[in-house]
């Protein structure tokens, strides 16, 4: 009997010993602890800023245009890539080449009879020297020379005019691109200045935004602007910055260098531009935002590793960081994962290999527009 009292005891007291190991683990119903990334809140230097719609632009989008007439036997397909220098298109050049050969047979003519009147001024040059020959016609002959090299300058002319058309029989890119448009068909005839191909430039992209002539101040000092899209987001240096704005819209515009973004010629996009001083707040990332029906609060983890709930107004919003008003301090350890289900006073694990993650995936209920 004692020896059975004994059994009981020790396995009653293994059993108490096992629930205190598994205590800060397991929740009050018996589930394991969520697990959760959390970051510090810190003091940071926030702007305020507002989204403004921006669209990737190429920096070259130009209508090739044809300038010799003719039919059109050749076109690159659309989506071709092409050097500068490479043929687009051609034009049939046979019309061309004959008239290429009448020109140097006409420079060929006046050539010889240049010749032969040169030589005649000096053979009657001498003679009128000895009283052999009249003057008037010496004279006769120098004016005939001198109209054979104006005309020989002619035919040279009229041939290197040919020779260019030929060269512009070839369509050559004026820059690397690619094919964005067929303006014309193989076999349509085309005139001089006809639009046939229209190339775009990939390889230097800029974004075009028109923001509010009230931003120029801060624009003038920021070197970059963030932008966002579907495809992703990152921050795009400042290129032009145009303090022009027409009467009605009070609108200028700035052009961003897009040149590390692989995003396509005319994809619409975010873009953050200050409208106000940089204020130094207490800030936490946009993930640490529960917003729920009963306002906006964050997840504060305490020294037992348990949730608490935290009511916040959300002030300044710049990128990945807004400004909460709360009794929350600086070093505090706000959830930045996982606190979507999360209860108040619920014991939570930190994952030990937590990752200050601000950006990427959101779920639907802790999104803030960077205005507010």
């Amino acid at each position: 009997m004692l020896k059975s009292n004994l059994f009981k005891i020790s396995f009653i007291a293994a059993i108490s010993v096992a629930h205190v190991g598994f205590h800060d683990d397991v929740n009050a119903q018996g589930f394991p602890a969520p697990s959760v990334n959390v970051t510090s809140a810190e003091i940071k230097s926030l702007a305020p800023v507002a989204w403004v719609s921006g669209t990737v632009v190429s920096r070259n989008n130009s209508q090739l245009a044809v300038e010799v007439s003719g039919r059109l036997v050749e076109l690159a397909e659309l989506g071709t890539r092409v050097k500068k220098g490479d043929v687009i298109a051609k034009i049939d050049d046979s019309v061309l080449l004959l008239k290429q050969q009448e020109e140097s047979a006409s420079v060929e003519s006046e050539t010889s009879r240049l010749k032969f009147l040169e030589s005649e001024v000096k053979r009657k040059t001498s003679l009128a020297k000895r009283n052999l020959s009249a003057k008037t016609d010496l004279d006769q002959t120098i004016s005939d020379r001198d109209v054979a090299k104006g005309n020989l300058s002619a035919a040279k002319a009229r041939l290197a005019k040919t020779q260019q058309d030929l060269t512009f029989s070839q369509l050559k890119a004026p820059f690397d691109g690619l094919v964005a448009e067929r303006l014309s068909n193989i076999g349509e005839y085309v005139n001089n200045g006809t639009a046939i191909v229209r190339l775009v430039e990939t390889a230097h992209l800029e974004a075009s935004v028109f923001v509010p002539l009230t931003a120029y101040r801060f624009l003038t000092q920021a070197k970059s602007l963030a932008v966002e899209s579907p495809l992703g987001n990152g921050l795009a240096p400042i290129q032009n910055l145009v303090p022009v704005a027409e009467s009605r819209s009070h609108l200028m515009l700035v052009r961003l260098d897009m040149s590390s973004f692989d995003w396509p010629v005319g994809l619409t996009i975010k873009v953050a531009v200050a409208n106000g001083n940089s204020q130094e707040v207490l800030a936490v990332p946009r993930d640490a935002l529960i917003l729920r029906r009963e306002g906006v609060s964050v997840f504060r983890i305490n020294g037992e590793n348990k949730a608490e709930q935290i009511p916040v107004k959300v002030g300044i919003g710049a990128g990945e960081y807004v400004e909460v008003i709360s009794e929350l301090k600086a070093g505090d350890q706000v959830v930045i994962r996982g606190g979507e289900n999360l209860r108040p006073d619920q014991v939570v694990q930190i994952k030990t290999n937590n990752q200050n993650l601000i950006s990427g995936d959101q779920s639907s209920d802790k999104q803030v527009s960077g205005d507010q």
